[in-house]
């Protein structure tokens, strides 16, 4: 079941899964488990999970790169920082780049895309499988003179899963289509997400990885398959997100650069500007040449331990993807 720039200014695309279906067939009309509610008009892809509101994605003209906003765990609460798309409480006002959720880097042929540089949704396909929605996006890295420079197929899976332990995937293939490419070895990068303040680590939040490690201290530049954010929110308890390195990602376990204001971001390339190592990180691609990374975000209620974010990595990890 595809669509591709359909003409009405709004569709809605169900995905029913095996269970749902289940359901629907036992109570007399559930409603389908995953909705994706498409206005083209206003470049938004809204995603509705068993009902609730789960993230929107953002890809319209207005916006300088695709971004995932707002990220609502159980209880409708948010999870990511709002500015500067929202408001926030505490207020948050730092580096406006920062939008929730989103894949860019800061060196690509020397052009910074993590601070100024558009990526632009040149196309959005939508459909189905059988117990998730996808999300395809084709956007073009453009240079400041509105240049192509880097093409990217970014696919977003969100699947059926209850409020409490959801998750999504980010699948996204860069492609050197318009000549060689060569990723610097920069600290700003790749996969990344902005936690919301009240649970930043010099709040009420906590950075862990898979060896334990916690604090931005202990974790910084630390090579791990994976990273939590999580804490204490007011009227809601703990609420977090960990991102997911697939292990056949390039260089995995990857490079993280994090910090206790709330950013997290898995950088492959930055082996000495955020690993530390002696060896410069930078990678080439030829002409016609791709490499793909597949991410994984867990939204989950409670804490690393209570949500068994170590467990829900290994179900990941043994997950095989399709790769363009």
């Amino acid at each position: 079941m595809i669509t591709e720039k359909p003409t009405p200014a709004l569709v809605l695309i169900p995905v029913l899964s095996l269970a749902a279906m289940v359901a629907s067939n036992s109570l007399g009309g559930a409603s389908p488990a995953v909705y994706l509610g498409h206005d083209i008009a206003a470049g938004e892809i809204t995603v509705k999970i068993r009902g609730d509101h789960f993230t929107t994605f953002h890809y319209g003209t207005e916006t300088r790169t695709p971004y995932l906003w707002p990220v609502n765990a159980e209880g409708g609460v948010g999870v990511t920082r709002n500015y500067p798309m929202g408001t926030d409480e505490p207020e948050s006002s730092d580096h406006p780049h920062h939008r929730s959720i989103y894949l860019t880097y800061g060196d690509v042929n020397g052009y910074d895309h993590w601070h100024s540089e558009t990526i632009a949704t040149r196309s959005v396909v939508t459909g189905a499988e059988e117990n998730y929605a996808w999300i395809r996006a084709h956007n073009e890295w453009l240079s400041p003179e509105g240049e192509p420079v880097l093409r990217e197929i970014q696919e977003l899976r969100f699947h059926d899963t209850p409020a409490p332990r959801r998750y999504f995937d980010v699948i996204s293939t860069l492609e050197a289509a318009h000549g060689d490419v060569t990723f610097g070895d920069d600290k700003e990068g790749l996969m990344a997400f902005r936690i919301r303040p009240e649970i930043q680590g010099n709040r009420a939040g906590l950075l862990t990885n898979a060896a334990g490690r916690q604090g931005e201290s202990n974790v910084y530049g630390t090579p791990s398959p994976w990273m939590d954010y999580s804490g204490e929110i007011e009227g809601h308890g703990i609420r977090g997100i960990a991102l997911f390195d697939h292990p056949e990602n390039f260089r995995h376990p990857t490079f993280w650069h994090v910090r206790d204001y709330g950013l997290a971001a898995a950088n492959p390339f930055g082996r000495h500007s955020v690993g530390g190592e002696a060896e410069d990180g930078s990678h080439r691609l030829a002409q016609g040449e791709s490499m793909t990374f597949v991410y994984r975000f867990y939204v989950h209620s409670g804490d690393v331990e209570e949500a068994r974010v170590a467990e829900k990595y290994k179900a990941f990890a043994d997950t095989g993807f399709s790769r363009k």
